[in-house]
């Protein structure tokens, strides 16, 4: 590879969002309503504003070098109530579209990010038989409006996050912990509904390009010469990484595929119960070299973007990056962490992986779920008082990749 990367002409690049991080406001979603209850521990409120602001956003994405953004559609302001559907929130979107359209930005649309209007979750939510039909109807309805405008389409995000959070972890709606049973039905449906908004997609566009987007940890044995270690990982990857492509046909509805990667996962088997089959993370006494992480604790490894992109290619669709980033305040290791891991893209495409786009997670700070507004990903910060955008350093660097749609091949820091 020579020095300099240079990227196919319409890659890319640009950053994304979704609606209850940064629309605020979002008082028909079952995130509200458990954050009006005091289940959850922080309450989004008015978020970034962005339902109000998001022309002076996307007109911050332009300036920035930007050619797309990815975005999330919020089904309870569309179906705030069962059966009924919200003509000017729908108007709303339909503006929203346009915003990115006249500055040059390509949608990149987003389904379902996590939140579900309160009714459903109420009557079961994933976890109930009805689950698929009642998102095809709402998919139906917005995919009618919107296809003529959007051409990339994200299903569903990260399925197997959601179903971890909700029904084993449960700390996100509705919050039931070691719920085993409900977890494989919830997964089961969202691959379903996807399947189905797949087909829905495509009766209104015959070109759309949809596909789902995939939380892909890089999964590593703690000790590889440890059998045990390895089986662990090799568990951990098969759960995180695999199933969800394995259920109800959702490897067949693609047409190709988002990663949202953000951390490689070093596994050591502990004796007992699920962690005999998945391990822990090994974070201590640091037995691999230079490991570096962010304010959340995950590890930064570029490299580990590389393997994942190649693991998924033999799949034969495309790939995009369709979330990556970091949560620090330390902007030196925001700007390695981009250029680094934007170099493990070049390097990937270089060896024949194809993949269509590169968007940094997240333009602005904004509401990280249980983590409120204590997580700092953006490529420029929120005053809260004011709802100014302040651009960090990065935003230079990722710019000067954007226009110049090309990148440095020499080894960095995490090479």
């Amino acid at each position: 590879m020579s020095e300099t990367y240079r990227f196919p002409p319409g890659f890319l690049w640009g950053a994304a969002t979704s609606s209850h991080q940064v629309e605020g406001n979002n008082r028909s979603s079952d995130w509200w309503e458990y954050e009006q209850a005091g289940t959850l521990p922080y309450a989004s409120g008015i978020a970034c504003d962005h339902f109000e602001r998001y022309e002076t956003d996307f007109e911050l994405a332009r300036s920035w070098g930007h050619n797309a953004h990815r975005l999330s559609i919020e089904w309870s302001r569309i179906e705030p109530a069962e059966g009924e559907f919200d003509a000017a929130a729908l108007d709303h979107y339909v503006k929203v579209i346009g915003a990115l359209r006249a500055r040059g930005l390509e949608p990149v649309v987003t389904l379902h990010h996590f939140t579900n209007p309160a009714w459903f979750t109420r009557r079961g939510g994933w976890a109930s038989v009805a689950s698929t039909e009642l998102f095809a109807r709402y998919v139906e309805l917005v995919s009618a409006r919107l296809a003529v405008h959007v051409r990339f389409w994200l299903t569903i995000n990260e399925p197997t996050v959601y179903v971890m959070r909700a029904y084993v972890k449960g700390d996100w709606p509705p919050c039931q912990p070691r719920s085993w049973w409900r977890a494989w039905l919830a997964l089961r449906n969202l691959c379903r509904a996807h399947v189905r908004a797949y087909g829905i997609v495509h009766e209104h566009r015959a070109d759309a390009m949809v596909g789902i987007a995939h939380s892909a940890p890089y999964v590593v044995a703690h000790d590889p010469g440890r059998w045990a270690d390895r089986f662990a990982a090799r568990m951990r990857d098969f759960a995180l990484n695999d199933l969800c492509f394995r259920v109800a046909g959702c490897r067949r509805a693609l047409d190709f595929i988002g990663i949202n990667y953000y951390v490689r996962q070093v596994v050591q088997w502990r004796p007992g119960g699920a962690r005999a089959l998945f391990g822990v993370e090994h974070k201590a006494d640091d037995p691999l070299a230079r490991r570096q992480f962010s304010s959340l604790g995950w590890e930064v490894y570029p490299e580990g973007l590389h393997r994942i992109l190649e693991k998924f290619a033999p799949l034969g669709v495309p790939l995009m990056i369709t979330e990556n980033g970091i949560a620090t305040l330390d902007e030196a290791l925001r700007g390695r962490f981009l250029t680094e891991h934007v170099r493990q893209v070049a390097l990937a495409m270089h060896g024949g992986t194809q993949v269509l786009g590169y968007l940094y997670w997240t333009l602005i700070d904004n509401f990280e779920w249980t983590e409120g507004y204590n997580a700092h990903f953006g490529l420029a910060a929120v005053d809260a008082s004011s709802q100014a955008r302040l651009a960090r350093p990065a935003v230079a660097l990722f710019e000067s990749i954007c226009r110049s749609n090309e990148m440095n091949s020499k080894p960095g820091r995490y090479s």
